[in-house]
């Protein structure tokens, strides 16, 4: 029985001294492949698990595309920071508008962004920077062109729609249209009296007005010069202004032959003018005339005009400002 438990043991120790050896020899003294070769069996063996169709799901990759994202936003806005650092801003200037000429200005002119989007909101703000200016605005949207507000055909040669004052020229040019039978041409709609808030449903009875009329009426109201006018020019419907002017201190016509309207005679807008609302059924005769190829191409020539018209608004007004508040280089 001793005899069997010595032998045992011995078997054991060989064993044991055998298996120490090689590993010794495995770790120390045996040659190892390089490593361009384990990488071809990896690439090898993940050949196999794309053949195979085996796929292995990662439980943490949706955390992994998160943390990537964020990491890729963080970035870009670490550049955007670096960019402005690198080109400061000289100068800035806060817009406040409760008239609807300083929605026009920021919209129209500067093309900001309003934050927040709801047109109710108490307070709504927006920044941009052009040049060495930056502009934040507090407090008619903007239209973009489409195919048919360019090609589409027209179902009205004109459009009005407004308030009709007493003794004023829009009496004259309703009284016009339906002697001549020309107010079955034309989209008219007319109150007595100047609303000052426009609801939902009127200001969408306004655009479609615009949208399908080829030409849009401008009588004279108060002022000579009126929103209708621009407007009209972001639906691509050419404007009949009434060239004459109004009583007030805006311009003298018997001293400057551009008055009124001088800025939109000097930057050569393609609108329709006309002394007197009698030459009206002639306008109308000759858009009786014209094809759906030249009004289009009348519709893109305006519609071209008004952008380069706001760009250089734009351009101005900021040079303007930059010019009146920033130092000269010393290089001037």
């Amino acid at each position: 029985m001793r005899l069997t438990r010595k032998r045992l043991c011995f078997v054991l120790v060989v064993v044991y001294l055998v298996f120490s050896l090689y590993a010794a020899y495995s770790v120390f003294l045996k040659p190892r492949r390089p490593a361009a070769s384990r990488a071809g069996q990896r690439e090898k063996q993940g050949q196999e698990h794309v053949v195979l169709g085996v796929e292995q799901w990662n439980p943490w990759e949706v955390n992994e595309k998160i943390y990537l994202q964020q990491k890729s936003a963080s970035s870009f806005q670490m550049l955007k920071k670096i960019s402005l650092q690198q080109n400061p801003t000289d100068f800035r200037v806060q817009i406040w508008g409760k008239a609807a000429i300083g929605l026009y200005l920021w919209e129209h002119i500067f093309e900001g962004l309003l934050e927040p989007a709801d047109i109710k909101a108490q307070w709504r703000e927006g920044s941009t920077k052009i040049g060495k200016s930056y502009f934040s605005y507090r407090h008619f949207p903007v239209v973009e062109p489409s195919w048919s507000m360019l090609q589409g055909p027209r179902p009205y040669q004109c459009n009005f729609l407004g308030t009709v004052y007493k003794n004023s020229s829009r009496e004259i040019v309703l009284e016009i249209l339906m002697q001549s039978g020309l107010h079955k041409l034309c989209w008219i709609s007319v109150r007595e009296q100047w609303i000052p808030q426009e609801t939902n449903e009127s200001l969408q009875i306004y655009q479609n007005a615009l949208l399908e009329s080829d030409l849009t009426l401008c009588p004279v109201g108060v002022n000579t010069e009126c929103y209708r006018i621009y407007e009209a020019c972001s639906f691509g419907s050419v404007p009949v202004v009434e060239d004459v002017m109004t009583p007030g201190n805006c311009g003298n016509s018997s001293v400057h032959h551009r008055a009124p309207l001088q800025l939109l005679k000097t930057m050569g807008a393609p609108f329709i003018f006309i002394k007197d609302w009698k030459e009206l059924p002639a306008v109308l005769e000759k858009e009786q005339n014209m094809t759906l190829q030249q009004k289009i191409q009348r519709r893109k020539i305006l519609m071209e005009w008004y952008q380069q018209f706001k760009a250089q608004m734009r351009q101005k007004f900021v040079s303007t400002l930059e010019k009146a508040f920033l130092p000269k280089d010393k290089g001037d």
